[in-house]
């Protein structure tokens, strides 16, 4: 199951979308058999077993929205320790799907999931400690979630683990070692790296300086419904920055980001209107 991830509010936009498939389980009293364990040894099958069978009966609950089926099979699953139930477990106590939200129940089946190399926990973990919640802000945490995955190639966590080196938390900054990190991410199709890269090349940083460059992350981003995308790229059509100078482009992206609730883009819009009507005049 993937859920919005958080996201992280820096200066460059906002970035990381997360799978909120997260983790904690509430482990049972030594000596005492969990309903799990009882399940799977009534079946005659290895806990593991069980576990896919119950995570694979609570994605089927999750796909038609029956919450409160989704989340009995799936904190079996976690229970007997499958790290992707545990992961969807905390994501449902984040939502608050099924069962209460419960930031604290997130965090503890986030955590498990993570330790057992869960990319989609470790970087929901790490968004949890960027953001503060549930837990105590701690950058140098969250960073080290977010490279264990980036580690594995996740392109959020690719893209998360820039932002931090952009913006110096937990990490030493370094908009070089951030531009790479989003490039990486940005090649496996993340929106938001896309968007991020787009604006590095527009204001030169940690790269070098290119409006053809910027224009083209944008358009990518654009592309995935990216509404800040949508809104650069209207600009740069709309002023020939880095691309040719096309009005109509200029409105069709400008019009996207403005049906998405973006004030940016009524703004400029209802500009170009004014100067327009004054031209006519």
């Amino acid at each position: 199951m993937r859920l919005a991830r958080l996201a992280i509010c820096v200066t460059l936009g906002i970035c990381l979308p997360a799978n909120a498939h997260c983790s904690l389980a509430l482990a049972a009293d030594a000596g005492v058999e969990s309903a799990a364990e009882s399940s799977a040894a009534g079946a005659g099958g290895t806990p593991a077993d069980s576990a896919r069978s119950a995570f694979d009966i609570g994605q089927k609950a999750l796909r038609a929205k029956d919450y409160a089926a989704a989340y009995l099979s799936l904190r079996n699953a976690a229970e007997l320790g499958n790290a992707q139930a545990q992961t969807a477990l905390g994501g449902m106590y984040l939502a608050g799907l099924g069962v209460g939200a419960n930031d604290a129940e997130a965090l503890g089946w986030f955590r498990k999931a993570a330790e057992q190399g869960d990319a989609d926990a470790q970087v929901n973990l790490g968004l949890m400690y960027a953001n503060g919640q549930g837990v105590a802000r701690d950058d140098e945490a969250a960073v080290k979630w977010f490279r264990l995955a980036a580690d594995m190639e996740d392109p959020a966590a690719q893209t998360n683990l820039g932002v931090m080196y952009l913006e110096g938390r937990g990490v030493e900054k370094d908009e070089a070692a951030a531009a790479n990190l989003l490039r990486m991410a940005a090649l496996h199709g993340e929106p938001q790296a896309q968007f991020n890269l787009g604006i590095m090349f527009l204001e030169g940083r940690g790269v070098e300086q290119s409006d053809a460059e910027a224009a083209q992350w944008f358009s990518r981003a654009a592309e995935y419904g990216n509404a800040l995308a949508q809104y650069y790229l209207g600009v740069s059509y709309a002023e020939g920055r880095g691309v040719d100078r096309d009005d109509e482009q200029a409105h069709k992206w400008l019009t996207q980001a403005a049906l998405q609730g973006l004030s940016l883009a009524n703004d400029y819009l209802r500009a170009k209107a004014s100067i327009g009507a004054k031209s006519g005049n």
